[in-house]
């Protein structure tokens, strides 16, 4: 028979046991608004929740996306500090070359380079500023050999002080002085040419800046290896030098065509000028030889005849006439141990 006092003590145990559980959970919520927040004591400890940051910062992380390179020209330097962009993938036409050189005149190689036959060019795009003839003038020296030395570019005249301004949108590489070329500016645009801006008598621009057609670079001058006031204009492509009235109507100051095809026989036959001088040697040599063999024909079949001289021996008389011993004595009828007399006649 379960008497009052067990009944009372039973109660008694339960209630113990009810609160041992129940109150760790109590004191947590009314700690809450006394003790200090964890993430401010341990500020290394993990939330417990997912509280959506870490999907958003994943979702706004722009290290990775390539910016546009004018923007890294443009914008305030404080802005976009933390996204890492590639630096050479922001340079124009880095596809073709790879590099980006702002010390070396013209670093590179176009027989390395060119890997195919032939490539297209679009000179301008809908989306760019078109094209602008660098400086209005007469044409005083053209691409091609001059006073044994070959001529890369166009030069145009003008007065000390002129504006000079850019071809075409680009990126200035090169900005600066130069033994040969004086004050210099080279841009590099998007389809991969060059153009150089030579013997300038001041500079206007600098390295990694972005330019517009159009927009002025430099004042003209006499700067570098120049004799008289005037612009000297080059079209490179992938380093090779090209003729640039294959491109440019000067006089109406407009491009001859919009888009145009460069070619490894063109660059053979037409713009390498000391591949072309070398060969041109070649060949005035040999029409020059042709030219005495014929001659001697004409005169039937005789050579030149050569008289002996004090001295002289078949070894002395082939080296002097670029010719061998076997050669004279079968031309001669002797033989090589023929005593030779003075003033006797030898067919060379």
């Amino acid at each position: 028979m379960i008497t009052t006092k067990g009944i009372i003590t039973s109660v008694l145990m339960s209630t113990s046991l009810i609160l041992s559980a129940v109150s760790p959970d109590r004191a947590i919520k009314n700690s809450s608004t006394i003790a200090p927040n964890v993430s401010e004591t341990y500020p290394d400890e993990k939330p417990v929740k997912d509280d959506g940051k870490k999907k958003a910062v994943k979702k706004d992380d722009t290290t990775k996306v390539v910016l546009d390179p004018s923007l890294l020209v443009l914008q305030d330097d404080h802005e976009h500090e933390e996204d890492e962009v590639d630096s050479l993938l922001a340079f124009p036409s880095n596809d073709l070359y790879s590099s980006w050189d702002t010390s070396t005149i013209h670093p590179y190689s176009f027989a390395a380079s060119f890997k195919q036959d032939s490539a297209v060019i679009r000179l301008t795009e809908p989306t760019d500023c078109g094209f602008v003839v660098p400086c209005k003038g007469n044409l005083t020296s053209l691409f091609g050999w001059r006073k044994r030395r070959p001529h890369y570019g166009t030069d145009i005249d003008l007065e000390t002080g002129d504006t000079v301004v850019a071809a075409f949108d680009g990126m200035v590489r090169i900005a600066k002085l130069n033994r040969s070329y004086g004050n210099v500016v080279i841009i590099r645009h998007a389809n991969g040419l060059e153009t150089v801006y030579a013997h300038l008598s001041k500079i206007n621009v600098e390295a990694g800046q972005m330019v517009e057609a159009g927009q002025n670079i430099g004042l003209g001058g006499n700067t570098g290896h120049s004799f008289g006031s005037h612009l000297h204009f080059e079209m490179r492509y992938l380093g090779q030098a090209m003729d640039t009235e294959d491109f440019i109507d000067y006089a109406s100051g407009t491009l001859k065509k919009n888009e145009c095809m460069i070619t490894r026989s063109d660059v053979e036959n037409k713009y390498d000028l000391r591949a072309l001088h070398s060969r041109h040697r070649k060949d005035l040599s040999y029409a020059r030889s042709s030219s005495g063999k014929a001659k001697a024909s004409a005169k039937g079949g005789k050579g030149k005849v050569y008289v002996v001289r004090k001295g002289d021996t078949l070894g002395k008389i082939a080296q002097r006439n670029h010719t061998t011993i076997s050669a004279i004595c079968k031309k001669n009828g002797i033989k090589q141990t023929k005593v030779l007399q003075l003033g006797q006649k030898l067919k060379i």
